[in-house]
């Protein structure tokens, strides 16, 4: 078992962070390509006054779809006066782009937009579907900055000397400078799948912070409580001194920035009074409700806020040395969970609907006093969208009263009747947990959402598209982040989805086998060669736990390491290419099968580059 000392939580300032971000983009697009990245040019200008206003991996994400969507309705637009007038303006933007932007950079914002051009010219729009698409494309972008929160580029320049240049120059390079933020690990899209560790630590250690805890402490042993079970005070229970101790510290600046540090910029972060407690740790019983500590569980059933949160933030009023928490899903194992040792102002702040978490509790050395924690809340949200904060508070709320109530009513059942409701509460928690650890409560309302959509809408396709690359971005986008990854998250989901894209291809397979063993044969060694690597390999470092740290690096000499390069991908690849052999399959879903392999190349050429990035020469050798 872990046992981690919780240092305060490193952070830079807004500024601090704008400054390092603008100069990595400086320095990328510097090494991206010559003369045309050269400081001061505007290609570097826009690039760096594009980052200040395009800071959340979801602005870039909605970016990379309106974009794209209103230069398609331009070319269309143009398509209709001429295809002529269409290939004039796709040239003319690709020498624009080759002109100002890196090579690199400008050859792949070239084949985009001959790709868009082609598609613009197949669908035929005409002049409303085109002048849609257009406006589509323009207010989209609006939105996205509305829902961030983040100022428009557009506005920073507005009004000043030549803004009509500048507004050209930001409309030709819109697109380029789009792809090269989304390569930075913290403007990513796929950041938006990645399992970061939302398990936050500080500490509270000013002298008017021991003040306050002195006062709530000394309230509590004049309470008297006995030990034979867990107590809960609301906040609203302590008056006078001790009140406003416990005012205080709800409202602490150092919690909520920590909290704030972790989201970044365009969130607000709000106290959530009503839910906040001052708790005093029971023993372990068997058919309780204060067994739940001891078991893991989640304590509120609201995970389904994409891009809010929560937070229980549990701060140690006094000395504690029997008492450990545990969070079995950041560790790189559920039975080797990150656990903390909470006391004297150790703060630990968690995802109060989403993250596991239970205590453990050793009897010796003795605690001279009870262990009192105060259980503070926080919830953060964008600050374009306040509602949406106030509504998780509300229903997080509501149902913390609720189940608050229910579970001082079993605490210490004295009747049948109240010893089953100690086992239902028991009960349910279990399935909570197994449903948190197993498949995530967001991936499976995703997947049924998808499902419900797609038979709506009778397009069985694309309830297969939606679902049968998400692992893959999971992936690239948690070895690009890398560092504080939540382990037990990651490898969650990465096998939730990849389970599902997987039986989807066998199912299609065997429904389109026809008798041809060849292909079968083909396919069973193709994923028998990936299935036997991962074992040689592990679980734990089949999900790169050696690349993000959670395990150190190990040559792996055993076949079919050292004999076969990248077993696992190239296995995989092998057994999905293979399904091809069969006509119909090749003829309904070669689109799938060629997605798939496209992935995977991506994968593969992500972990050579960071390889070799990373390793020394003689290291090479290995090939996980």
């Amino acid at each position: 078992m872990m046992q981690l000392k919780t240092p305060a939580l490193p952070g830079l300032s807004l500024q601090d962070d704008l400054r390092r971000g603008v100069m990595d983009v400086g320095q990328t697009v510097q090494r991206t390509g010559g003369l045309a990245a050269e400081i001061g040019s505007p290609w570097v200008r826009i690039c760096q006054g594009f980052l200040r206003c395009h800071r959340r991996p979801l602005n870039i994400a909605l970016h990379l779809i309106t974009t794209p969507l209103g230069i398609l309705g331009l070319y269309a637009l143009a398509g209709v006066i001429s295809p002529i007038a269409m290939l004039a303006m796709v040239c003319l933007q690709g020498l624009l782009v080759f002109r100002l932007a890196p090579v690199g950079v400008a050859t792949v914002h070239a084949c985009l937009i001959a790709g868009l051009a082609a598609l613009a010219w197949h669908l035929q729009w005409g002049m409303a579907g085109a002048l849609s698409a257009l406006v589509l494309g323009y207010v989209g972008q609006e939105i996205s900055h509305w829902i961030t929160g983040e100022s428009t580029f557009q506005r920073s320049y507005q009004g000043q000397a030549n803004w009509l240049g500048k507004f050209a120059e930001h409309t030709v390079l819109l697109l380029p400078v789009l792809l090269v933020l989304a390569r930075r690990p913290n403007q990513s899209p796929l950041r938006i799948l990645v399992a970061r560790n939302a398990v936050l630590v500080t500490k509270l250690n000013s002298q008017q912070h021991h003040r306050d805890f002195a006062r709530i402490v000394d309230w509590v042993l004049q309470e008297q409580p006995v030990v034979t079970h867990s107590h809960h005070w609301w906040q609203s229970d302590l008056d006078d001194e001790p009140g406003r101790a416990f005012d205080r510290l709800c409202e602490d600046a150092q919690l909520k920035s920590m909290i704030r540090s972790f989201h970044g910029t365009g969130y607000t972060v709000d106290s959530v009074p009503a839910m906040n407690e001052l708790y005093v740790t029971g023993p372990p019983k068997k058919t309780s409700s204060d067994t739940v500590f001891y078991r893991g569980h989640v304590d509120g059933p609201w995970s389904v806020f994409p891009g809010a949160r929560l937070y229980r933030c549990m701060v140690a009023l006094n000395h504690n040395n029997q008492v450990t928490t545990h969070y079995p899903m950041s560790g790189i194992d559920y039975r080797c969970p990150e656990s903390h040792r909470l006391e004297n102002g150790d703060v630990v702040a968690f995802d109060f609907n989403r993250e596991l978490h239970f205590i453990t509790r050793q009897a010796d050395p003795p605690q001279i006093q009870p262990r009192m924690n105060l259980k503070l809340h926080f919830v953060a949200y964008p600050r374009a969208l306040p509602w949406y904060g106030r509504l998780l508070q509300r229903l997080t709320t509501v149902y913390d009263i609720r189940a608050r109530t229910l579970f001082l009513g079993t605490i210490n059942p004295s009747s049948r009747w109240e010893t089953v409701k100690a086992n239902w509460v028991l009960g349910w928690t279990k399935v909570f947990e197994l449903a948190v650890r197993h498949l995530g409560w967001s991936n499976l309302v995703y997947v049924v959402s998808v499902v419900v959509v797609g038979l709506v809408l009778g397009n069985v396709t694309l309830v297969i598209a939606a679902t049968s690359f998400v692992h893959y971005g999971i992936y690239i986008g948690t070895l690009q982040e890398r560092s504080r990854i939540s382990f037990g998250t990651f490898r969650r989901d990465a096998i939730f989805f990849k389970s599902i894209a997987m039986a989807q291809l066998f199912v299609l397979f065997a429904v389109h086998f026809d008798g041809q063993f060849l292909a079968l044969a083909a396919v069973v060694s193709g994923f028998l060669l990936a299935g036997y690597a991962a074992a040689v390999l592990g679980l734990p470092r089949t999900y790169f736990s050696s690349e993000l740290g959670f395990d150190s690096p190990r040559r792996v000499q055993r076949f079919p390491y050292g004999v076969i390069p990248h077993p696992m991908i190239l296995g995989a690849m092998g057994g999905i290419a293979a399904m091809a052999i069969v006509p119909a399959m090749r003829q309904d879903y070669g689109w799938l099968i060629a997605g798939h392999l496209a992935c995977y190349l991506l994968v593969l050429g992500q972990e050579i580059w960071h390889f070799n990035r990373q390793s020394r020469p003689e290291d090479r050798r290995r090939c996980c």
